[in-house]
């Protein structure tokens, strides 16, 4: 059987992939397919699973693996997946040859962002009665499953092209997951920081304008803003921590807090910045 072909329901923890530029252990493997050569780059990671991805725009094949998984088994996964690659990277390349902008649509070979994680963009088209469209626009209907193990997401419409639908089925699948890896990861951060301090028991995403994350204590939950979920997991770390010094640490002087910030997340100056850029490409 095909395991490759068969969709799950979420990624592999996302806070084992790491950004393919930056990873200093990269190594590359390369495959010979007809008249065709390609070139695999391999980060390893502390993950329990392996999987492979394309960067935009070029449509760059490399493989996130676990540090002990032997490099004949990173070759064999990625070698039963060379024609998905292929097709894969066709798909990219022709979208990026019509506009160099990395904005999201959701339309055919678009990326999508999850906790720094590609996943390029398929969308499946349903029929639907003329009334369903112009009643609830397909809201009920719309949804989002992934094939993980190529970091594909597949978006289920009612109206071809209909942004909102994409970015709704998209949330509703990425919120969840989302939450569920953040809320280890604050736990990771706090027990480095703020021993002592209380966590808030509760992860949730929500639209926000003016603030990355609130915290309400009344119901002991943190709310992030739902344009995080795109960003790698120590920027969402960052806007964690950045609110949390402010409430547990509010006499802090700027000396203090830039040393709170860097036991929570060293190149935290960079994430600043990278989160004042609204033209990110991990920006929802």
């Amino acid at each position: 059987m095909d395991n490759h072909k068969q969709p799950i329901e979420e990624p592999p923890e996302p806070e084992s992939a790491p950004e393919p530029a930056a990873a200093p252990q990269a190594q590359f493997i390369e495959f010979q397919k007809a008249d065709e050569t390609i070139r695999v780059m391999v980060h390893r990671a502390p993950s329990q699973e392996i999987y492979l991805a394309l960067e935009p725009p070029e449509a760059m094949p490399y493989v996130v693996a676990p540090f002990e998984m032997a490099p004949d088994e990173v070759a064999n996964f990625v070698g039963m997946r060379l024609e998905v690659i292929s097709e894969l990277r066709a798909e990219m390349l022709k979208r990026f040859k019509k506009t160099a902008s990395l904005k999201c649509r959701f339309r055919p070979g678009d990326v999508v962002y999850l906790l720094g994680r590609p996943f390029m963009v398929r969308v499946n088209v349903f029929a639907a009665t003329r009334s369903m469209k112009k009643s609830a626009r397909g809201r009920a209907n719309v949804k989002a499953s992934i094939q993980s193990d190529v970091s594909v997401i597949l978006i289920e419409l009612i109206q071809k092209g209909n942004y909102d639908q994409g970015r709704l089925a998209f949330l509703s699948f990425a919120k969840p997951v989302f939450a569920r890896n953040i809320a280890s990861l604050i736990q990771q951060c706090m027990h480095r920081v703020f021993p002592e301090a209380h966590v808030p028991s509760t992860v949730k995403c929500r639209p926000m304008r003016d603030a990355w994350v609130r915290i309400d204590d009344e119901k002991d939950t943190v709310w992030f803003s739902e344009s995080l979920i795109g960003y790698p997991p120590n920027a969402v770390v960052y806007a964690f921590l950045v609110e949390i010094i402010k409430r547990v640490a509010a006499d802090a002087n700027e000396e203090e807090r830039h040393a709170l910030l860097t036991k929570g997340v060293p190149n935290w100056q960079g994430i600043k910045a990278l989160l004042a850029d609204p033209h990110n490409r991990y920006n929802l």
